[in-house]
């Protein structure tokens, strides 16, 4: 389900939108209170910009947008209902991210940028939680708002009272990083992970490596870049490092699965913490070694932050567990990876040994690699069929290697008993909607 965008308060003169955008204002020049997207949840003194998609366009709302007494609109031509002022742009979607970054440059906190094939989410959550830990009152990007949309539609909720913003940028298509870094002019850029992922739409990984290092290049001058040690790719980039290796900044010394926890073990400079986290496994552990890097970097306190780390859930859909009558179940079925499904079934087959229990996977096809696509299922079937007790594969990407089911309603046909002590990982793009099978296991919604 898409996240909701959040409502703002980022105050604005029609001059002044006119400026921002390039724009040609016509009406009367007034104030406006709030930029919304929304003709459904119009307040009166809001600006509408009328975006359009695929599947619609806000300008064939303009007379309801009149209705509901908006303000002003930001559209494409200057025809509009007598009674609203407009400002005329050429493209409301580069006009919106316009808007987002003027209120940036006019907000006096500090920007945090998050990219990375995959734990965009979860170090965005990690490290919002950590800066509040250390003291920082943080705005962060709310759900899957990581677009040319969500993110200026977040920048425009920073307030005086906020002092770090944690923004969380993805990409599907070439440039799209490059546009949201210069929306948000990162103060600190932390890239995840580089690997296959959306390579349909951007190319193969060295097409994806010089998609997430645009955060970099767009980052404020002097900003702190942040990268995974283990990547030599990014050395160029003089970025401090998190992840294994005895020359990282923020190094993950040790992990361990207990229970449904993650016990982590890093160093710090000279200091060694211990986190025990909600979040589970591998990329656990590199998330929160990047989070407590980018508290070092803002001048925190990074063993108070870390001490913060222990109470933050993990979101639902990302690697979340959760118990079914002694069975645990891992739901990670909100997208996937090549990268993110081998770390995935390394952490669950880790957990049933611990557990004496079977392994059951149900894995859904990998959407928008393109050319890889065929090499990366047949080697993930490879390595789902060695880690699990069984595997139900659903969708065509599995299908060259082996038998599929079709959809999330037969996998969830196929599913047979599951014994206490048993782990259930449930992964695969959000195409398949594989939360129907973490539902019906758990007995209802999330």
């Amino acid at each position: 389900m898409a996240t909701p965008i959040p409502r703002n308060q980022a105050t604005f003169s029609l001059a002044e939108i006119a400026a921002i955008t390039g724009g040609q204002l016509h009406g009367n020049d007034r104030s406006v209170r709030g930029v919304t997207t929304d003709s459904r949840r119009l307040h009166d003194h809001e600006l509408f910009v009328a975006l359009s998609g695929e599947r619609f366009d806000g300008h064939d709302y303009l007379t309801q947008v009149a209705e509901a007494k908006a303000c002003a609109v930001v559209r494409r031509g200057s025809e509009r209902p007598a009674e609203l002022a407009c400002v005329e742009v050429d493209d409301t979607l580069v006009a919106l991210g316009a808007i987002g970054n003027a209120h940036r440059r006019r907000w006096t906190g500090r920007i945090v940028g998050i990219t990375g094939s995959a734990g965009k989410t979860s170090t965005k959550e990690l490290t919002a939680a950590a800066l509040r830990g250390a003291g920082r009152r943080v705005r962060a990007t709310e759900g899957n708002l990581n677009n040319r949309v969500g993110v200026p539609m977040t920048l425009l909720t920073l307030e005086d009272e906020d002092e770090v913003g944690v923004i969380e940028m993805g990409t599907s298509e070439k440039g799209e990083i490059r546009v949201l870094a210069a929306m948000t002019e990162p103060d600190v850029a932390v890239l995840t992970l580089v690997s296959a992922a959306h390579t349909e739409g951007l190319g193969g990984v060295d097409a994806v490596r010089q998609e997430k290092t645009d955060l970099f290049r767009g980052r404020r001058e002097g900003a702190p870049a942040i990268a995974p040690s283990d990547d030599p790719t990014l050395a160029g980039f003089g970025a401090r490092t998190f992840g294994p290796g005895e020359h990282a900044d923020v190094q993950v010394l040790a992990w361990r699965l207990e229970g449904a926890r993650t016990n982590v073990s890093l160093r710090v400079g000279t200091t060694t913490l211990e986190v025990s986290l909600q979040w589970l496994g591998e990329a656990a552990a590199r998330n929160t070694a990047a989070a407590l890097l980018v508290v070092d970097s803002l001048g925190e306190d990074v063993a108070r932050a870390a001490k913060a780390l222990s109470d933050v859930a993990p979101v639902p859909g990302r690697m979340c567990p959760r118990d079914a009558s002694g069975v645990l179940v891992l739901d990670d079925s909100y997208n996937a990876n090549p990268r993110s499904m081998s770390l995935a079934l390394s952490t669950a087959r880790e957990l049933a040994t611990s557990r004496k229990g079977s392994l059951v996977a149900v894995l859904g096809t990998m959407g928008e690699l393109g050319d890889l696509s065929d090499d990366a299922h047949a080697t993930l079937r490879g390595e789902a069929e060695k880690r699990t007790d069984r595997a139900i594969f659903v969708g065509p990407g599995f299908a060259k290697t082996g038998s599929v089911v079709e959809n999330a309603a037969a996998a969830i046909e196929s599913l047979g008993a599951l014994a206490p002590g048993d782990v259930l990982l449930v992964k695969g793009s959000r195409t398949w909607r594989l939360e129907q099978v973490v539902d019906h296991v758990c007995g209802g919604g999330r």
